[in-house]
C-alpha cells in the first residue's frame, strides 16, 4: 500500500497545448523537479538552488546588475509557484 503512494507522479490538470510557451517551459521544468524529488518543499528548494542559480546567478551586491538579476530570480520563482498552484496535481 505504501508503494502506491510513493509511486504517484506529478502532472498537469490542463493540456500543455492550452498553456503559453513560457508556461510550458516552466511546467516541464517544475514537473521534472517534482517527480525527481517527490515532495513539494524539497522540489522547490532544489529548483531554486539548481535551476534558478544556474540561470540567474546572483552577482555581488555592489554590481550594477544585482537588482535586475534579483528581480529575474523572483519572477521565475513566482511563475513556478503560480503554475504549481493553478495547474499541478498528483496523478
Amino acid at each position: 500500500m505504501m508503494e502506491n503512494k510513493q509511486n504517484k507522479k506529478w502532472g498537469l490538470n490542463k493540456d500543455l497545448k492550452n498553456l503559453t510557451v513560457r508556461q510550458r517551459i516552466d511546467a516541464l521544468v517544475l514537473l521534472y523537479f517534482l517527480n525527481e524529488y517527490r515532495e513539494q518543499n524539497i522540489a522547490f528548494k532544489k529548483l531554486k538552488s539548481h535551476w534558478t542559480n544556474m540561470i540567474y546567478k546572483l552577482p555581488e551586491t555592489s554590481d550594477k546588475a544585482y537588482n535586475s538579476v534579483k528581480n529575474g530570480r523572483y519572477n521565475i520563482l513566482s511563475r513556478m509557484k503560480k503554475l504549481y498552484n493553478e495547474h499541478v496535481v498528483k496523478l
